[in-house]
């Protein structure tokens, strides 16, 4: 993951958006969501991170690495951390609702995935800074 994909992907998105394919615009934002919080994880020096681990314990363990590394603190705060596992808990919902029936909520959740995106790019930004 680097500053340029980054900047691709989101583009990428907006467009998506503007054509009005709110729903490949969610799961592409959703992907990059994902790829950054593994970029974060990566870059924390987390003795126990797995890529393939569900994101969930990936979340909960770079929340306890939080707790002992100070240094972490400065790239993403625990409270930041919260949000994105209360976003977590939202689209695993949205998902279950998606096998059965189009969701009326998609246009709300994708704004609520920019927050996070900001949230967490900024958070990237902090590390590729430190490089």
């Amino acid at each position: 993951m680097t500053q340029r994909k980054t900047s691709l992907t989101l583009k990428k998105i907006e467009t998506s958006f503007n054509n009005g394919f709110v729903l490949e615009a969610l799961f592409k934002n959703y992907h990059l969501n994902l790829d950054l919080i593994k970029l974060i994880c990566s870059k924390s020096e987390l003795d126990t991170f797995d890529a393939d681990k569900k994101i969930k314990h990936i979340i909960s363990a770079l929340s306890e690495e939080i707790n002992k590394n100070q240094n972490l603190k400065t790239i993403i705060n625990k409270k930041n951390l919260k949000i994105v596992k209360v976003w977590l808990g939202k689209m695993d919902v949205f998902f279950k609702t998606l096998k059965y029936k189009y969701p009326t909520n998609s246009k709300t959740l994708f704004q609520e995935t920019q927050k996070i995106s900001g949230i967490l790019n900024i958070s990237a930004h902090k590390i590729f800074a430190h490089k």
